[in-house]
């Protein structure tokens, strides 16, 4: 006998955010938090990337994204090149664990109003997902669930004559 499903989680189950971060080709950028501004930003330019993790002995202290540069460093006229990143990066950081699921990291991001989420196994960063990741795999399981929906329809509009 088959039990059915309650829920469309049961049927195609969300991601984890661990999960997407086995998914991501290139590892997560991250520098110490003496690192300079211009030094982080030039990073950031090489890599083409928005946002970098800080790490301090394996932990992360804070994070940095081009939009605190352009506020705390261009609009503060402080010296990109004489500035510490610990200076100016963001330390009220919003996490998420290996285990949680994507709807639950766009919740957080809708509510908190970020684009990037690090993800923590304990106290351990292990990666960060961006609003884009997390998007692309929801586009991508609705994608796959209409096409399994498709197939379940024309199933029962179509039985197998062999099943009479």
């Amino acid at each position: 006998m088959q039990i059915p499903f309650t829920s469309m989680d049961q049927l195609m189950p969300f991601p984890t955010a661990k999960e997407l971060i086995a998914k991501q080709h290139a590892p997560m950028e991250s520098v110490p938090p003496g690192t300079t501004v211009l030094s982080a930003l030039k990073m950031m330019a090489e890599k083409n990337i928005r946002f970098l993790a800080i790490v301090d002995n394996g932990k992360l202290a804070g994070v940095l994204s081009e939009r605190d540069c352009a506020r705390r460093v261009i609009l503060g006229k402080l010296d990109a090149a004489g500035t510490a990143v610990r200076e100016i990066m963001s330390t009220n950081v919003h996490t998420v664990t290996p285990e949680t699921k994507i709807p639950e990291c766009i919740m957080l991001m809708y509510a908190k109003d970020v684009g990037y989420l690090p993800v923590l196994h304990g106290n351990e960063f292990i990666g960060v997902l961006s609003i884009r990741e997390v998007m692309g795999a929801l586009i991508e399981r609705h994608e796959r669930l209409l096409r399994r929906l498709g197939e379940e329809r024309l199933t029962l509009m179509y039985p197998d004559p062999s099943s009479y």
